[in-house]
């Protein structure tokens, strides 16, 4: 659930909004560049972010500040496209010129609190949201921002081929692995997977040529991760800040496909956004740090685990899952209360 679901699913109270916002937005995005509009509304997500520092009913200046800006950027770049294609929208920022809009505004963002909230306690459980959150406290540091790299999809997945590794990361990885295996829709998967970490039989590898590995194909095209063992093979593709072109994982499967063995394929991406290939299953960041904090929940997990994992938490925290991190720390900070 993205923050403008919650919104556009909120009845807004007392004139504020009686026509569906979801519908507002559909309509004026018609015949405007979806790129520009895209990193419009990426400004607004991370102004409406910004943490509320008051607990009365009243706006403050910070709040007030904060509103304005991400609403001034927002009227800056849409200055620059067609406006006739916008009528709709007009409508929404007519409809902050309320009297009462401070309240409602506080009711938005509420619910859209409230609806990370809900979301982020069922994907983890209860158990794993006080382990992230002391992971997320650790000294560990966050390697991929030393090194520069916490926007390089290469980098994401190098650190998440790791911690999938039973060879790297002993405890992590098992766990990990048998998630992801009831995500595949094949109780199968997970018998192979653990008798391949039991024989020593199970690899974790990056940019296979799939074709060339596994069939007798020349398309030199790369998955991001690949899971295989005796019987068995598991892409992964990572997608970061990209979305899905040229059907790659339609074409991912049909290398996979005519092999004589189990065979699956997951789409990671920040939201869990769907993969053009239906054989491929959609997973969001969320999801696969709950599958990667599932050893971590159980018990106590080797040195190094606990700094690579500590670390690409952090990682998450500040570049791609910020909004369900900070979820995290309030349901934290609210079960110690």
């Amino acid at each position: 659930m993205s923050w403008v679901n919650v919104a556009a699913s909120t009845n807004w109270k007392r004139g504020f909004a009686t026509t569906d916002i979801g519908s507002k937005l559909a309509s004026a995005t018609f015949g405007v560049d979806a790129a520009l509009l895209r990193a419009i509304l990426d400004q607004l997500r991370s102004g409406l972010e910004r943490p509320l520092v008051s607990t009365s009913t009243a706006v403050t200046a910070h709040d007030v500040r904060a509103v304005a800006t991400s609403i001034r950027d927002i009227l800056e770049g849409l200055a620059t496209v067609d406006l006739s294609a916008m009528q709709a929208l007009s409508g929404i920022v007519r409809e902050y010129r309320t009297e009462d809009q401070a309240g409602q505004l506080r009711e938005v963002f509420a619910a859209l609190q409230d609806g990370w909230r809900d979301r982020v306690r069922i994907v983890l459980g209860r158990e794993k949201i006080p382990c992230i959150a002391r992971l997320l406290a650790s000294p560990a540091p966050d390697l991929l921002r030393v090194l520069g790299k916490e926007d390089d999809e290469n980098s994401h997945s190098d650190l998440i081929a790791w911690l999938l590794s039973p060879w790297k990361a002993p405890v992590i990885a098992p766990h990990a692995l048998s998630r992801l295996a009831g995500r595949l829709g094949e109780p199968e998967w997970l018998t192979r997977l653990t008798k391949a970490i039991e024989e020593g039989t199970l690899s974790v590898r990056r940019e296979v040529v799939i074709t060339r590995e596994f069939g007798g194909g020349d398309d030199l095209a790369r998955v991001d991760i690949t899971v295989s063992g005796p019987g068995f093979v598991l892409a992964i593709e990572n997608k970061v800040w990209s979305r899905e072109h040229s059907d790659q994982t339609r074409a991912y499967w049909r290398w996979l496909e005519p092999l004589r063995c189990l065979r699956g394929g997951l789409l990671l991406s920040p939201s869990g956004m769907p993969a053009t290939c239906p054989e491929f299953k959609a997973i969001s960041y969320l999801e696969l740090a709950s599958c990667l904090v599932e050893g971590a929940s159980i018990g106590p997990i080797t040195e190094s685990e606990e700094i690579i994992l500590a670390s690409y938490l952090k990682t998450l925290a500040r570049k791609i899952t910020q909004v369900e991190m900070r979820a995290v720390k309030e349901l934290e900070e609210m079960e110690q209360r």
